[in-house]
C-alpha cells in the first residue's frame, strides 16, 4: 500500500511544483508573496547589517560617495575606462583586418630550412664524419675543455654506466 502511495504522489505533483498549472493570477501571488517574504527576511537581518557597516566605515563612504556626490567621479572615471578599453580592442580589431588583408589566404612563412652535418661540425670544431657517426648513436658521453669546446666523445652501449 505504501508503494502505491508514492507512485501516486509522484504522479500527481503538488501544484505550488507546477507553475505551469497555475493560473496568472496564482503565479503573480505567489511571486508577491515570494518577494514580501524575502523583504522580511532581509529586514530581519538590519541590524547586524548595520553593525557590520558601521564597523567597515561605510558610514564615511556614504558621506561621500552619496551626500557629497563622489560618485559623479566614479562613473565619469568608469566612462573614461570604458572609452579606453574601446580604443584598445578597436586597435586590436584594425590591426586583425590589416594582417587579413595583407596576409589573407597566403602562407608566407617558410620552414627553416635543415641544418647540414658539416654545419654542425664546423661549428663545433669537429670532423664531418666523426658528426655524422655521433648522430647515428644511441648514446653519447661528451667531455668539455676549459673553454666550453667540445674534448672527446664516446658512444655508450645499451646498459653502460656513464664514466666518472
Amino acid at each position: 500500500m505504501d508503494q502505491s502511495r508514492s507512485r501516486h504522489s509522484a504522479l500527481k505533483s503538488p501544484l505550488i511544483e507546477r507553475s505551469d498549472l497555475q493560473s496568472p493570477r496564482q503565479r503573480t501571488v505567489y511571486a508577491a508573496l515570494t518577494l514580501a517574504f524575502w523583504a522580511f527576511w532581509f529586514y530581519l537581518w538590519l541590524p547586524v547589517l548595520a553593525l557590520l557597516a558601521w564597523s567597515l566605515g561605510v558610514q564615511q563612504a556614504y558621506k561621500y560617495m552619496i551626500v557629497l556626490g563622489g560618485y559623479r567621479d566614479v562613473l565619469n572615471l568608469l566612462g573614461f575606462y570604458g572609452l579606453i578599453i574601446w580604443m584598445m580592442g578597436g586597435a586590436l580589431v584594425l590591426w586583425a583586418l590589416y594582417n587579413i588583408v595583407r596576409f589573407g589566404g597566403v602562407e608566407k612563412r617558410t620552414a627553416p630550412l635543415p641544418v647540414t652535418t658539416l654545419e654542425i661540425a664546423r661549428d663545433f670544431c669537429q670532423s664531418a664524419p666523426a658528426v655524422a657517426r655521433w648522430q647515428s648513436e644511441q648514446r653519447l658521453y661528451v667531455t668539455h675543455d676549459l673553454k666550453g669546446n667540445i674534448a672527446k666523445v664516446e658512444a655508450l652501449i645499451d646498459g653502460a654506466a656513464v664514466p666518472i
